[in-house]
């Protein structure tokens, strides 16, 4: 599959989507053959009139705003992305420029073997750069692509404390005092009752035995 191949690829599959709308164009560069000429071979190409634009440079890099705000410009890293995707990150379309949605002279990079009979012109790195730099736009959803770029992982959250069985409440205990210790709470009014209770015993005893039981008058 040629280069020329890749780009008829993707027109057809922009042109399947309504909402892509235009789709960049890369005008063909014919060779020409002059026998008769010092410089018998020579490349000839259409004119391009009008603002000419550089949209990516070799290495991916944003340049100036016409690249992310420009339809032309999101369209073209949309093709970027495109190309990279179905060559499984083997080859890059770089340095990509002209004016509108017509495109001249763009450069190619590929990994270190080359891929499919592609060598390119630029650095294999341009890969890796493209990779880390690409931001998705609409165009590159509209043609299914996945984002390049890693998704955030997920904040751990902190273990819930468990929660503390809670202390079993004191019985209260009741027994005798112990000397040099407090007694337990009650047992003072326990301990005088019990006093009263004796004395008033013994009195009642001694006043019978003292007295004689009075006689009663009829």
């Amino acid at each position: 599959m040629d280069f020329l191949e890749y780009i008829k690829a993707y027109t057809a599959a922009a042109q399947a989507v309504e909402a892509f709308g235009d789709v960049p164009e890369i005008i063909p560069i014919y060779l020409v053959h002059r026998p008769s000429n010092d410089i018998p071979y020579a490349t000839l190409e259409e004119e391009l009139i009008g603002d000419f634009v550089k949209y990516s440079v070799k290495d991916g890099k944003e340049i100036n705003l016409m690249r992310r705000n420009s339809e032309a410009g999101q369209k073209c890293c949309a093709f970027q992305h495109w190309v990279y995707h179905k060559t499984e990150g083997n080859l890059l379309v770089t340095d990509m420029q002209g004016v509108g949605m017509r495109l001249t002279d763009v450069g190619i990079a590929t990994c270190k073997k080359g891929y499919k009979g592609f060598k390119g012109n630029c650095a294999t790195s341009f890969i890796d750069q493209f990779k880390a730099l690409h931001q998705c736009n609409k165009y590159c959803e509209i043609l299914g692509l996945v984002s390049l770029q890693p998704k955030p992982k997920k904040p751990i959250s902190a273990p819930k404390p468990k929660p503390q069985p809670s202390a079993a409440p004191k019985k209260k205990t009741f027994g005798p005092t112990v000397k040099g210790l407090r007694p337990p709470r009650g047992q003072d009014q326990l301990t005088s009752s019990l006093k009263s209770f004796q004395i008033h015993s013994f009195l009642s005893s001694r006043s019978s035995s003292a007295f004689p039981p009075t006689a009663t008058l009829f």
